[in-house]
């Protein structure tokens, strides 16, 4: 899979998972394995994003700081939700993707944070392995509530397989400090992706009257 196009521009995409599509589940085959994030997997995980196209102009020093800055305050959180596909046959990590968190507001929402799969192993389901896994564990520590992601016009294959998910555009809907330019973002997409991919995406995407809708509610019921 082609998670990057350099070419595209960017523009910042909100996504968000109301309701998980288990049929796109795809649980790791026998010569994967999930493994999670250990010291010392700082490196492993800088080298798996910038094989994937991730971090491009950075520096390690660079990365290496945004890392720890992101991640490595709570070493009890990246220990539990830093999670990474291990290709049992070369006995390397290949595959990466956090099940994170964010600030809405005042509340806590779940967010999958930079998948990423090295070009070696794209085409072989291993970012449908990741990101069933992380589904699953929100589903254990949220239970029902809704996920988040943050991407890019660049990554349009990547969402074709969010939506798969269950994963909609939101046309105002946001999180933490990302910015949401669905009007703009959409115009590229149409350009680039299967036009049956885009229709669905579009059909799909969460509106602005549905997503004040669910602050009312959930302001409600707290």
């Amino acid at each position: 899979m082609n998670l990057l196009e350099k070419s595209i521009p960017y523009k910042s995409i909100i996504m968000r998972c109301d309701s998980i599509n288990r049929n796109a589940f795809s649980e790791a085959e026998e010569c994967f394995s999930i493994v999670k994030y250990k010291p010392g997997m700082k490196s492993v995980w800088i080298e798996i994003q910038k094989a994937a196209g991730q971090f491009e102009g950075y520096s390690d020093a660079d990365i290496a700081d945004y890392f720890e800055k992101t991640f490595l305050y709570d070493s009890s959180e990246i220990d539990e939700r830093c999670f990474f596909l291990k290709d049992n046959v070369e006995e390397a990590c290949i595959g990466t993707c956090c099940a994170w968190f964010s600030n809405k507001g005042k509340r806590i929402v779940p967010v999958l944070h930079w998948l990423a799969v090295v070009p070696t192993h794209r085409n072989r389901g291993c970012a449908r392995m990741l990101i069933t896994y992380v589904l699953k564990y929100f589903e254990q520590k949220y239970g029902n509530q809704a996920v988040y992601l943050h991407t890019q016009p660049e990554s349009y294959q990547a969402i074709k397989l969010y939506n798969d998910f269950g994963f909609n555009i939101t046309q105002e809907d946001s999180y933490g400090h990302a910015v949401n330019e669905y009007e703009d973002a959409m115009e590229i997409l149409k350009e680039v992706m299967n036009s049956e991919a885009y229709k669905r995406l579009k059909n799909t995407a969460v509106p602005v009257s549905y997503t004040h809708l669910r602050a009312h509610e959930t302001r409600r019921h707290l």
